[in-house]
């Protein structure tokens, strides 16, 4: 079957009909054949020709033939508006019809860009030749569609220019996925890893399971519930690339779906209006950092406080709210310039204290300190926090004991992490990789996880 043979657009150099004066319609020249627009390039395509030598696989795709991308280019590129453009005009209504001009031209330019990347892929063994041939299939589909509406356009009107725009949109989401198949159409393909375009999802209980000691299982209607006991940081699963590949070159957005829950129940939850207090004493020009963090995002500097401090004891407090959307919230403190003494920090919800650090003694519940306990001089009680200047955070309050991270790995190491208190909503992650990668889900510490799904997309660099 031949290759899709898009000839270039024509504009013959006829005068405009007047009666057509708001925007000239000038007839495309296309003469597309249903039965070449069906091939749009396949892998049957370039056989005959002379650049179609064999592609060796390993198994199961075995040997295919190769695909010329660079006629595949050809084919899907010879959509262009351009000319349609510079003939837009300047009257009423042209930012109208260049909006819809350009919405064309762009879904010609993504289908001509995802059927490149599909051949590429293919001609690299990352593609098996049904996924190849059912989404060959799609893109081509849509692309005549394209250029029938294209070729058919009316502009006389503004209703006119809708109608066609509302056709470039349902073209637009039956690309994405977004749109539900006609009666007896089949279902568009999940997508094809590598190639910008709809997610790939699969159910959790598709994830490799990694037992280790203090990890249990269990799992039902394709979830997978997995719970921790003890410390330390254990790889619970992860994907395998026949289940859910993750292949070199290409930008990956991974989307899990299910819910979490730790031993300790958090000390801050999503939305909460927390007031942090504290007591200091400074020897000399300093400064005090406060800052609500969160395990998700914890270099977010748009929850933080900071207190310039001159020699002498004083009191601050600064106003935070959880974020609704992140979890795993804790609050720290750092000190800049000179050491400071801190004394009865406090995080307070209402009327009601949620944690303190007193520096009474080492251990204080929920602090993690690298301040001295110092006893001379206290400001309050029997000891105070001394806190030397540097960088970081000094002292924690509300730390969460457990949490639940979602990495994706190559060989070289993380590409992306990311640690969470939660999954409600789902959680993503967004890595460019430049070898074959893998998805890894974990739990630090005690806590149960159960996973419902797991869904990549493929992005553009």
């Amino acid at each position: 079957m031949p290759p899709l043979g898009l000839p270039a657009l024509y504009y013959p150099p006829s005068p405009v009909d007047p009666r057509r004066s708001l925007f000239p319609i000038l007839p495309l020249s296309l003469f597309l054949l249903p039965s070449a627009i069906a091939g749009c390039g396949g892998a049957q395509a370039d056989a005959a020709t002379a650049d179609s030598a064999m592609v060796s696989c390993p198994d199961p795709i075995g040997d295919i033939p190769r695909e010329s991308c660079n006629e595949i280019a050809d084919d899907f590129g010879a959509l262009s508006v351009s000319g349609a453009l510079k003939l837009a005009g300047s009257s009423k209504g042209a930012e109208q019809r260049i909006e819809a001009i350009r919405s064309a031209g762009e879904l010609a330019a993504e289908l001509k860009d995802r059927r490149v990347a599909l051949c590429e892929q293919y001609n690299a063994c990352k593609v098996a030749p049904a996924a190849h041939a059912a989404e060959d299939a799609r893109l081509a589909g849509i692309m005549k569609a394209l250029i029938d509406a294209w070729d058919a356009r009316k502009f006389q009107n503004p209703d006119d220019v809708d109608r066609f725009r509302a056709q470039v949109t349902s073209m637009r989401d039956k690309l994405e996925g977004r749109a539900p198949a006609a009666p007896g159409e089949p279902a568009p393909p999940a997508g094809v890893p590598g190639v910008p375009g709809g997610p790939v999802k699969i159910t959790a209980d598709a994830l490799a399971r990694i037992e280790a000691q203090g990890l249990s299982f269990s799992g039902t209607g394709g979830a997978v519930t997995v719970t921790a006991t003890g410390e330390g940081n254990r790889d619970a699963l992860h994907s395998t690339q026949d289940k859910l590949p993750l292949i070199g070159g290409a930008r990956y957005l991974v989307r899990i779906e299910g819910s979490y829950t730790p031993a300790s129940p958090p000390l801050i939850h999503p939305g909460d209006e927390i007031t942090v207090r504290l007591k200091y004493r400074a020897a000399a020009a300093s400064e005090i950092v406060v800052a609500l963090r969160s395990l998700e995002d914890p270099d977010a500097v748009d929850a933080t406080s900071s207190f310039r401090l001159v020699a002498g004891a004083g009191t601050q407090q600064a106003a935070f709210t959880a974020s609704p959307t992140a979890s795993g919230f804790y609050v720290g403190v750092g000190v800049r310039g000179g050491a400071v003494d801190i004394d009865d920090l406090e995080i307070a919800s209402g009327a009601t204290i949620l944690a303190a650090a007193r520096g009474e003694n080492a251990n204080e519940p929920n602090v993690k300190s690298g301040c001295t306990v110092v006893a001379q001089k206290a400001i309050a009680g029997r000891g105070s926090l001394r806190c030397e200047p540097g960088e970081g955070d000094k002292l924690t309050i509300g730390m969460p004991v457990g949490h639940l991270y979602l990495a994706i790995r190559t060989a070289a190491g993380e590409r992306a992490l990311l640690r969470t208190l939660s999954l409600a909503g789902g959680r993503s992650l967004d890595a460019t990789v430049t070898e074959d990668a893998q998805l890894f889900v974990g739990l630090a510490g005690p806590g149960t996880a159960t996973l419902q799904s797991v869904a990549v997309q493929t992005l553009r660099k």
